[in-house]
């Protein structure tokens, strides 16, 4: 039985399907999700998408969960938070992603990326692509170099001849 959320989200992907129908080029069509989804939750979602033509998931949005790791006097403020405290929740839902799609969808990791390591660590959970935003924000545009080098020497560290052969190796046997 479909839930009323992937009711929603059919009806807005087909108007979606509807308006691009008459363009000469169609680019992929991604769907941003919120770490905040319940696991049960995952499975119709990429299920939908799939079937609405998807081309990819980028996961994750921002968090409106409050970790108790937060320390900032500010904390407690309303919003979506991003950066490092998201890292975790993610990671572990790119990898429920990858589990569940099953490699009809390609995979965006975002959240918490601030470091080749944590970009390995979105890419061994299912992406094949990865974004940053707030360590960006931090670090500037001398993150991208940093960020290159170290996945480098990590891959090839960790026996891998590029970025393919390490996707989705940490998301691989249980669902």
């Amino acid at each position: 039985m479909i839930s009323r959320g992937e009711e929603r989200l059919a009806g807005i992907l087909a108007a979606i399907a509807a308006t691009r129908a008459g363009l000469p080029r169609q680019p992929p069509l991604l769907v941003k999700i919120a770490p905040d989804l319940a696991e049960e939750a995952l499975g119709p979602l990429v299920e939908t998408c799939v079937a609405q033509g998807v081309a990819g998931l980028i996961v994750s949005n921002t968090t409106i969960a409050r970790p108790e790791s937060l320390r900032s006097p500010h904390r407690a403020e309303a919003g979506g938070l991003s950066g490092m405290p998201l890292l975790e929740r993610s990671t572990a839902v790119l990898r429920a992603c990858f589990r569940l799609a099953r490699g009809r969808l390609t995979l965006v990791g975002v959240g918490g990326v601030a470091s080749g390591a944590d970009a390995l660590a979105k890419i061994r959970a299912g992406a094949s692509l990865v974004q940053v935003y707030t360590g960006f924000a931090y670090a500037g545009p001398g993150l991208v170099p940093r960020l290159k080098a170290e996945l480098a020497a990590l891959l090839r560290r960790e026996g891998f001849t590029g970025v393919a052969d390490a996707v989705g190796t940490d998301a691989q046997g249980s669902t």
